[in-house]
Formats: structure tokens, C-alpha cells, sequence
């Protein structure tokens, strides 16, 4: 064990080396540099400017709202979702898109986004908007407009469809259909009412002898424009003498069937009751036969001199918009649809009936429409109405010009229907910047 003699040895020998190390020098003959005092203060100043320039940068690339902000702006916060409408610097919350776009004026519409920390301190207003209005709107591209189907489905519903491809094809042929116990025949753009008591022998005569009706709804049947009705022909007092009348061989008589020599066969003229003649197609003859001609059968020959003086009929015989040669039906592979043409009228056309038809209404992915839907006729108003990809419709009552721009589109983009083809789509509310702001005094306008 140490004495206390060694302890205090060791101890001024630690004093004596410690002593010569700080007189001495670095090792290797080489002095010690004191430290700079500047140098911690530079390297404090570069780490905040290199901190100010990233705050620099950040704000450059996430940046704050833009001028023009507090007026007619449809505001998003991408962190959130929540959407706004500016009015007057206070955001108001609006319900979906169709409402944001109701209430703002095209010329000024704008969507910014942006994080919710931006919106933070600003005012916000009551909530906005119509409930049940879309929230996505097809884009001006996206529009169909014209090439719409609806198919009769085998329980007699109605398969609607809106696509840019037609799953239909107009057809010249024409379908026996059967609604609330009448028949009808529709071809073309028409339907046409069967006489009930006369049905078959009507039919026959139209030239359709294979019936198989086909059972449909009526607003299915009503997408076509009503025709005549199919009907035995019957001239008001058949067989009487025309008064003052007679060729050369006799007097005429009302409801005389009238061949001229040297025409075609059935080129056939009907006698009226004015003493004119009235064309009497293949059609309307065969129908003639059922009615007045079961006693004015016979068709009187006579030569085109005999006849000269007499006057052609205003109208033809029977129906005015009747075929001339009668239908031709369509076949059992074929299953009957109406198609909306470019000209916004409707036609029968065919889809194969092995094709699977559900009831209901499918829009292609992403398009809906934008049409003016009115009733049948030239003085019939019509009514603004959007499609969206649903295949549900809003009416936009009192739309004009601004409002079909305030939706994003112009309008030489908006198509015609007929109103009957809106009864097959699902309806929503109706569409108006009185209705979008209906819930606070907001309005952009």
C-alpha cells in the first residue's frame, strides 16, 4: 500500500507534467491555433437563410389564394374535399358542382384549390345549393344528344339506353303492339290505332297475316307521333249519283272505284261526294273493301278522256300519312325498340332479340345530355333539361344562354327531344340559380 509520502509524489508529478504540456506546444514543435469566435455566428446565419429559402421555395410551389378570390370563385380544400362558393369574401359551403356553377357567372367562374390552412381566418357564410343536384357533369365532349334506344323488354318494360354507339337500328318494317287491350301498328315514326271490332280483317288487309302482338308500356308506345287509324274506308253516301255528274257511258255515283285504260293497275281513283276523285292506294283499297266497297266493288274501267273534266281530290283516300303498299312485320329474331334520330323525331328500329333487355336506364360511363324536351308540334314550348350519367333528368325552368354557359357548355350543344323520351328517365329537382342559392341571401351574380 502506498504511504502518504508516494501519494504526494504522485500528485506533483502530475501537476509538473500537466505544466509542461500547456507550455510546450503541440506535438511536433506545432502551436495550437485558438479557436475563431466569428465562426459559430457564421454558421448561424447560413442555417437560417438556407431555412428562409425553403420557406421561400415552399410557398412557391404550395401557394396562398390567388387576387380575385372573394367573388364568383368555386373554392376546394384537396385535404378535406369541402368545397365553397366566394361571395363578397365569405366562403359559402355549396352542396355539389351544378349548384356552384348555377350561381356564378360564366365570365368570371374559376375553381381554386388549395389546403384548408389557406381558407383558415376567412368568413364562412350559411350553406348553399340544391340537394339532389349533380355533382359530376358530363363535359361538352360527352353530350348524347341524339342516337337514344328503348327497347321492349320481354315483360313488356322499356330498356332505355344513352350511348354513342346505338345499340339499335332504324328498320322499314313495322310491329303489331298491344297496349291495355288495343292494338297498334307502328312503323316508322307513327302508331297507328287497329279498329277493334275489325282487328284481324284490318290487319290482314294492312298486310300483316302472322299476329303474334307484342305487349308494351304506354310510354313506350307514346314515344311515337299518333297516325291514322287503320280502319275499313267508308264514303258518306256511297252509291248516291253525283249530283250533275255522268260520263258517257252513265251517271257517276258516289264511291265508284275508277281505273283509267292504259294505267298502271293499281293506280285507283275513288269518287266523292263532290264529284272529284280522290287517289285510292293498294292500302286504302284494300281497306275500301271493308267498308263502302263491300257494295262499290266493282272497278269501273273507263278512258282518260271520259274523265278529263272531273277534279282530283285535295287529299288521297283513307289516311294521309297511311302507307301506300301496307307493312311488312318483323321477324321473330328481331325485338322492337324506338330510336331517337338526329332530327330529334322518333323511329322503330331493332335490336336482336336474343340481345339481353332489363327495364331501366343506362348511360354510358361518364356522357349524359343536354336537350330542350318539348311536346309534338311546332307552337310546343319546350324545357331546358340536363342528363346526367345516372340517367337522371333536371329540368332547368327559365334557362336561357347565360345559364347553359354557367353549366360549361354553349348553346349550339344542346339537342331536341321529344318530351315523351323524359318520361322514361329517372327525374331530379329542378335546376335555377333561385334554387341554388335558396338556402342564404349568397349570390355571385
Amino acid at each position: 500500500m502506498a504511504s502518504k509520502t508516494d501519494l504526494i509524489e504522485a500528485q506533483n508529478f502530475s501537476r509538473r507534467r500537466l505544466l509542461t504540456a500547456f507550455v510546450s506546444g503541440a506535438p511536433g514543435g506545432k502551436e495550437l491555433e485558438p479557436a475563431k469566435p466569428l465562426r459559430a455566428v457564421v454558421i448561424a446565419i447560413v442555417l437560417t437563410a438556407a431555412v428562409l429559402l425553403a420557406g421561400a421555395f415552399y410557398g412557391l410551389i404550395q401557394p396562398g389564394l390567388p387576387q380575385g378570390w372573394q367573388n364568383g370563385r368555386m373554392l376546394i380544400a384537396k385535404d378535406t374535399g369541402a368545397r365553397y362558393v366566394s361571395v363578397k369574401g365569405v366562403l359559402h359551403p355549396v352542396i355539389n358542382t351544378a349548384s356552384a356553377r348555377l350561381l356564378i357567372p360564366s365570365s368570371s367562374f374559376a375553381v381554386i384549390t388549395t389546403d384548408s390552412h389557406a381558407l383558415s381566418g376567412i368568413a364562412v357564410g350559411s350553406p348553399v345549393g340544391i340537394v339532389g343536384a349533380p355533382d359530376a357533369l358530363p363535359s361538352a365532349d360527352a353530350l348524347v344528344n341524339t342516337g337514344w334506344t328503348a327497347c321492349v323488354t320481354d315483360d313488356g318494360g322499356v330498356a332505355t339506353s344513352i350511348r354513342t354507339r346505338p345499340s339499335a337500328t332504324a328498320t322499314d318494317r313495322a310491329v303489331v303492339v298491344e297496349n291495355g287491350g288495343e292494338r297498334w301498328v307502328v312503323a316508322g315514326g307513327l302508331r297507328y290505332g287497329v279498329d277493334g271490332q275489325n282487328a284481324d280483317a284490318v290487319l290482314r288487309a294492312a298486310g300483316i297475316d302472322a299476329l303474334a302482338p307484342v305487349r308494351v308500356s304506354s310510354d313506350w308506345l307514346n314515344l311515337f307521333s299518333p297516325g291514322a287509324a287503320l280502319e275499313p274506308l267508308v264514303i258518306t253516301d256511297a252509291g248516291s249519283p253525283v249530283p250533275g255528274g255522268a260520263l258517257s257511258d252513265g251517271p257517276l255515283l258516289v264511291g265508284e272505284v275508277i281505273h283509267t285504260s292504259g294505267s298502271a293497275a293499281e293506280q285507283r281513283f275513288v269518287v266523292q261526294g263532290d264529284g272529284s276523285l280522290a287517289t285510292l292506294s293498294p292500302l286504302a283499297w284494300q281497306l275500301y273493301q271493308l267498308g263502302s266497297g263491300r257494295t262499290m266493288s266493282t272497278v269501273r274501267e273507263v278512258s282518260a278522256a271520259s274523265v278529263a273534266g272531273l277534279r282530283t281530290a285535295k287529299a288521297p283516300a283513307g289516311g294521309a300519312d297511311w302507307p301506300a303498299e301496307g307493312f311488312t312485320s318483323l321477324t321473330a329474331s328481331d325485338r322492337a325498340c324506338a330510336l331517337l334520330s338526329a332530327s330529334g323525331t322518333t323511329v322503330l328500329a331493332t335490336a336482336p332479340a336474343s340481345a339481353k333487355a332489363t327495364s331501366g336506364v343506362t348511360v354510358q360511363a361518364g356522357h349524359g345530355a343536354l336537350i330542350d324536351a318539348a311536346g309534338r308540334g311546332a307552337g310546343s314550348a319546350g324545357m331546358l333539361t340536363l342528363v346526367d350519367a345516372t340517367g337522371t333528368a333536371f329540368a332547368l325552368p327559365g334557362a336561357d344562354d347565360e345559364t347553359v354557359k354557367r353549366l360549361g357548355y354553349t348553346p349550339d350543344e344542346v339537342g331536341t327531344v321529344e318530351q315523351t323520351w323524359i318520361a322514361l328517365l329517372h327525374s331530379g329537382p329542378e335546376l335555377s340559380t333561385s334554387a341554388a342559392g335558396a338556402t342564404s341571401s349568397a349570390s355571385a351574380g
